[in-house]
């Protein structure tokens, strides 16, 4: 019964664009555009239930201790393009269904200057003036892919709405074809589940940003950091030597790979990425403290004690 109510409303919108094929007169297609119109604010309803049904979904998951998979299953684009509705042969293209959802484009003035003042409080870390802003922008304009973007990482950073902020960026993730935003979205999803020590869930989601973009380094970045924080350094150093691979110059890399590598018994290599690290940011004590732990742990006494003396002069 539930499937047979969406194919009513898919029905109508096939009786509806039949109708605009036959060249109606204006009268016509007014009520044609009308009766879409009052199709479209149905299916927007239903995304609000399907937020507050991910929304108990969350609630129920950290209250009895159990996870639900995140992945869409593989035909959820063909069924939001009705590729398995027989009764037409008429399909939609992915063009077509991003044509209602716009990553970057918004239509009123109102809800222009609701994004910038919410980008503003966010910059100035003003999280509830930005949410504030950011809902009224979804509310204006809800087909406005990036506006849910903004709304679901400001949820993320607030305590105790990161179960809203996760039903926020779900939606973001199944409207989106943009695999920048993607990457984006799975690697913030992956940054609460780290908060909520969720962190087989964590790993899916950087994975993911990585499958979405390649390019998306943040995600290997915090792969390596949550298999550095789970002591499995053999897989934190594989992920932060493909960050250092792209880009070489980051000092938090090479520090990060100096620890694991140091952890990992592995000294020489140790040292080599903490040098390199103070290389790039000379005055940064936490490269200056690791380096003079690992010369001690290597027994050169002269270059632990001056390391050590570094940081003592730093604070006086």
């Amino acid at each position: 019964m539930f499937y047979q109510n969406f194919d009513l409303i898919f029905t109508s919108m096939q009786e509806i664009e039949e109708g605009l094929k036959n060249c109606p007169n204006d009268r016509e297609k007014e009520r044609l555009i009308n009766n879409l119109l009052k199709l479209r604010n149905i299916m927007d309803q239903c995304v609000k239930y399907w937020l507050y049904f991910e929304e108990k979904v969350n609630e129920l998951q950290n209250k009895y201790n159990f996870s639900l998979p995140d992945d869409l299953p593989e035909s959820f684009l063909e069924d939001l393009e009705f590729l398995k509705t027989q009764k037409t042969e008429t399909t939609i293209a992915k063009d077509q269904v991003d044509e209602k959802y716009s990553f970057m484009k918004l239509e009123s003035e109102q809800g222009i200057e609701s994004f910038r003042k919410g980008l503003g409080f966010w910059d100035l870390a003003m999280l509830e003036e930005a949410i504030n802003e950011f809902e009224k922008v979804v509310k204006i304009e809800p087909n406005f892919i990036f506006g849910h973007f903004c709304l679901g990482l400001s949820y993320s950073q607030k305590e105790g709405l990161q179960n809203k902020a996760l039903s926020k960026l779900r939606l973001v993730k199944a409207l989106s074809r943009d695999p920048h935003l993607n990457a984006f979205v799975h690697n913030a999803m992956g940054n609460i589940y780290v908060e909520q020590k969720k962190y087989e869930e964590a790993l899916t989601e950087f994975a993911l940003s990585v499958d979405e973009d390649p390019s998306f380094y943040n995600g290997y970045f915090n792969v390596g950091a949550v298999y550095f924080n789970l002591k499995k350094y053999e897989e934190a150093i594989e992920a932060f030597e493909k960050v250092k691979e792209a880009v070489p110059y980051d000092w938090e890399v090479c520090y990060c790979l100096g620890r694991a590598y140091t952890l990992l018994g592995d000294y020489e290599k140790g040292l080599q990425n903490f040098k390199e690290a103070l290389s790039i940011n000379p005055k940064e004590p936490k490269i200056i403290f690791e380096l003079g732990v690992l010369y001690d742990l290597l027994g050169d006494k002269k270059n632990a004690s001056d390391c050590f003396n570094r940081i003592i002069k730093q604070v006086n």
